[in-house]
């Protein structure tokens, strides 16, 4: 019989939490929980909810097959970059100290989620005796800098990417949710195989399973999303946050405020939501996040959805929102460096366009076009669904992830800071 291996993953939100990091950890754990039941699953996370600071959850909680420990978070209403840092501190120094009453582990897995979590890990995995995993969503103090909140050669700066890429070196794996990180790693980090590896996310499809058929659409089916008697729905969903700039899509919305034909739907939070709002022409609309349930719903309704990343994080980290929308089968408009992962996709299998950051005039005219041609439309959301069922589907993921678990648990420990 195979012992029980007892895994404890570090993230700063976990279910019922609705952003991205969140719902990637919660379905990854729930897949892998599902696939390895002889293994033991600990979360140790926040307790307040990011899109509502009010929302305090349980200190302790069995989710599926996974126990979830909650450490008090401050309640920080402002998105500053000072208030960001001082909850991601209070997080750090309660983690560690509740990790102290939480036994031994076999494997310690730590994220860019907060961005000193693979910080925690190693600390934690040096504590126990136990390897670590670090998972890079969004690659910092790279991000930070090319945001310009930090500067390049600043002291937080070179403290941070000092202490960083120790803990990459430490690690047993640094996993990668893109390609164009773990190449920038490459470049910049000197990692190498086998340490270094790219693991997408990919989706649970079943997160976005239509729950309600409405009339209208059951009398269209042949054009998926297109339905006479509405205007088109061109649909921006998910975090709203320094990464995302909303000016391009913005411009475009403006552009096509007088065409009754089309209307713009946004739906989400963040620090960039306030300016964004302002921004808005009367025709479009701004709805809060959605729970599972009604995001689903609203997600299926969409003719076109975009996703928008600042141009100089094409290699710091990739939108999570682009597999959801893959997986719904929907046309994707990217704005944002055609150098991107995202952007190659869309190309190589003919389900969306990208756009390049400040052209709104550019994407107006794209999505007329898109508008004007509901067939070419109902092809490309065929193909994205296709792409997500070759490539994203969140069992691709988890068998990845079940390899290089294994693989760690089972190798000869080496010492710390070997290649």
């Amino acid at each position: 019989m195979t012992d029980t291996r007892h895994l404890l993953y570090v993230t700063e939100f976990f279910a019922p939490d609705l952003c991205a990091t969140a719902v990637v950890a919660t379905d990854h754990l729930a897949h892998l929980a599902a696939r390895r039941p002889d293994w033991q699953f600990t979360v140790l996370t926040g307790n307040r909810a990011w899109h509502d600071p009010t929302i305090v959850y349980p200190a302790r909680e069995r989710i599926g097959r996974v126990d979830v420990i909650r450490v008090a978070r401050p309640s920080l209403h402002s998105r500053s970059l000072l208030d960001r840092a001082r909850g991601f501190a209070v997080f750090y120094s309660r983690a560690l100290a509740a990790a102290h009453d939480l036994g031994r582990f076999d494997l310690v897995i730590g994220s860019t989620a907060p961005p000193l979590g693979g910080r925690i890990a190693r600390k934690l995995a040096k504590r126990i005796g136990c390897p670590y995993l670090y998972k890079v969503y969004d690659l910092y103090p790279d991000t930070a800098v090319a945001l310009g909140r930090l500067g390049e050669h600043s002291l937080i700066t070179k403290v941070w990417l000092r202490d960083d890429s120790r803990t990459m070196r430490d690690a047993d794996a640094v996993v990668c949710i893109a390609r164009g990180i773990e190449d920038r790693l490459r470049r910049t980090r000197g990692l190498i195989s086998p340490k270094l590896l790219t693991i997408h996310d990919g989706y649970d499809p079943a997160r976005i399973a239509r729950r309600h058929v409405k009339p209208h659409e059951e009398q269209t089916p042949s054009v998926p999303g297109f339905t006479t008697g509405r205007p088109l729905i061109v649909q921006y969903a998910g975090n709203m946050g320094l990464s995302h700039p909303f000016g391009t899509i913005l411009d475009a919305a403006k552009r096509l405020a007088t065409d009754a034909r089309i209307r713009f739907q946004f739906i989400g939070a963040g620090p960039a939501r306030g300016e964004l709002a302002a921004g808005l022409p009367p025709s479009a609309e701004l709805l809060p996040f959605q729970p599972d349930d009604r995001f689903a719903d609203r997600m299926h309704d969409a003719d076109i959805c975009l996703v928008t990343q600042h141009t100089n994080l094409f290699d710091h980290a990739l939108p999570y929102k682009v597999y959801a929308i893959l997986a719904a089968g929907k046309p994707l408009i990217f704005v944002g460096n055609p150098r991107s992962e995202i952007a190659d996709w869309l190309q190589s299998a003919e389900c969306g366009l990208t756009i390049p950051q400040g052209d709104g005039p550019a994407l107006a005219d794209a999505i007329k076009t898109l508008y004007s041609d509901p067939s070419r439309r109902t092809a490309m959301g065929r193909r994205a669904r296709a792409l997500f069922d070759e490539r994203f589907h969140v069992n691709a993921a988890t068998g990845k992830w079940v390899t290089l678990i294994n693989d760690v648990l089972n190798r000869p420990r080496k010492p710390a800071g070997s290649q």
